[in-house]
């Protein structure tokens, strides 16, 4: 499955989505605060995880945001994410993550298949190195083996 890039290229204006959209501009506006919240939409920009015309479109929506819906927190305090991204709860990545989760909603995708192959593509190469691991070590004992009866001898 391949996913295309920029990641999320609109905001479009169905129901669902708005109040999507609404709710991570009042994210990034509580987490951040406004600077941080531009600075954040620049990175995910740069990631590719969103278009430039979805970082203008997401200005705006910061723009409307009142006082008491910026910086209300840190964004080093600890975000309780849900699964499939709950491992990243409590690290400093954890409120990256929980942009992450508003763009694949926003998009109607859904992240958890995405997680899904990535943890089953680990697996997969985790085995393989443990597969070429042990061969390394059995023909490392091979050798060792032959030299000692080479010594012997």
């Amino acid at each position: 499955m391949s996913v295309e890039k920029p990641y999320l290229e609109t905001l479009e204006q169905s129901a669902g989505r708005t109040d999507a959209t609404i709710q991570w501009a009042r994210f990034l506006g509580e987490t951040f605060g406004t600077t941080g919240a531009l600075n954040c939409l620049r990175y995910y920009e740069d990631l590719e995880w969103i278009s430039p015309l979805v970082r203008e479109q997401m200005v705006s929506y910061l723009r409307g945001l009142s006082i008491g819906e910026i910086h209300n927190k840190r964004y080093d305090e600890p975000t309780t994410l849900e699964y499939p991204l709950e491992s990243l709860s409590g690290t400093l990545f954890g409120a990256h993550a929980q942009s992450l989760e508003y763009i694949a909603e926003i998009r109607d995708d859904d992240l958890e298949e995405h997680v899904m192959i990535a943890r089953m593509a680990e697996r997969r190469i985790d085995r393989q190195l443990a597969e070429e691991e042990e061969s390394d070590q059995s023909s490392e004992m091979v050798s060792i083996i032959r030299d000692s009866a080479s010594q012997v001898h």
